[in-house]
């Protein structure tokens, strides 16, 4: 028998998609990733671990060296998508509403805060990782090539499914090429270190993992910086102003059709532009005027996510999450 077809390698590569079948449930509207999180994702990983544990303690090579490949390949990989953002972060483009969003919806909560920004990356790189083994458990020792073209057709399946018409990645925009781009660079380390093993022994696998989750610490702190101009949010109230600022609730997750408070705190008027993610991050959009030092109610008129920003100033964006009841 094929030694990639005995049931414990088939068993870690089903165990592997735990992860991200938390995303699709959710997003496909049949559950919720907090109510997944105990039956779906904890037993997988603990299959996952279990497996690694007899496959070390039985001398099988073939599975443990493709979770160790899996494992630093999908770290590293993980590095290269999020190097490619965090310029774009500090541009104000707001990359990371996806990694927020995951936070918010595994921790169960209605806005973002920092500790659900940390849940949010702490699956966003589980993700990294079960990927990783998806592709070293069939691919190790194929050209890096097979790697890049995993990673795109990551980005593809994300495009077709609901996940991309809830983030907008079904209108042709910066978003999309940047997603695409994104990708690139996580299937290109992932398919070179599982094409030339670089880490056959666990001291080496080790090794690059660790540096691989310090250079992943290292982003999510410096992308996660107090920034000035941010619009700060108290329940469903958005301050819009230089004196706004960062951290504090930094989204609202509501219904559709409930509404939401916009406040201009400046001495002047405010023309602020609303995007939903259905049309594009980057349409025209709908203007909305806010006269000097005033304050505006906004019914959120259907299901989605949607960007409130103020074009023309250095002021981050703010996103607003809405559901259907």
């Amino acid at each position: 028998m094929n030694t990639a077809l005995r049931p414990l390698p088939i068993s870690v590569w089903i165990a592997s998609f735990g992860s991200i079948a938390l995303l699709i449930a959710h997003v496909a509207g049949l559950s919720t990733m907090h109510a997944l999180l105990l039956p779906v994702a904890l037993p997988c990983a603990v299959m996952i671990a279990a497996a690694w544990w007899i496959a070390s303690s039985k001398g099988d090579r073939f599975l443990t060296e493709r979770l160790r490949l899996g494992l630093v390949g999908g770290l590293w990989g993980t590095v290269g998508y999020d190097a490619v953002r965090v310029p774009l972060h500090l541009m104000g483009l707001n990359p990371f509403p996806p990694i927020r969003a995951y936070g918010m919806w595994v921790a169960g909560m209605d806005h973002a805060t920092p500790l659900t920004d940390l849940v949010g990356f702490t699956y966003h790189v589980s993700n990294g990782i079960t990927f990783g083994w998806i592709y070293a458990l069939l691919m190790t020792g194929r050209h890096w090539g097979w790697g890049v073209l995993f990673g795109l057709g990551l980005e593809v399946m994300a495009v077709v499914t609901p996940f991309g018409e809830l983030f907008g990645l079904r209108a042709v925009s910066q978003t999309v090429i940047i997603a695409f781009v994104a990708h690139l660079f996580y299937g290109y380390p992932l398919g070179r270190i599982c094409q030339d093993r670089q880490t056959r022994g666990l001291g080496v696998s080790l090794g690059w993992s660790g540096t691989a989750i310090v250079a992943l610490a290292v982003w999510f702190v410096l992308a996660w910086q107090p920034v000035a101009g941010y619009p700060e949010l108290s329940g469903r109230v958005i301050r819009f102003g230089p004196a706004a600022i960062y951290p504090g609730v930094r989204d609202i997750h509501l219904p559709a059709g409930a509404e939401v408070t916009l406040r201009n705190e400046t001495d002047r008027e405010l023309k602020l532009r609303l995007r939903s993610t259905k049309e594009g991050h980057h349409s025209a959009g709908v203007e909305i005027v806010l006269p000097a030092k005033s304050e505006k109610a906004h019914a959120m008129s259907g299901s989605g996510l949607f960007q409130f920003a103020v074009p023309g100033e250095p002021w981050r964006s703010a996103w607003v999450f809405a559901w259907e009841r």
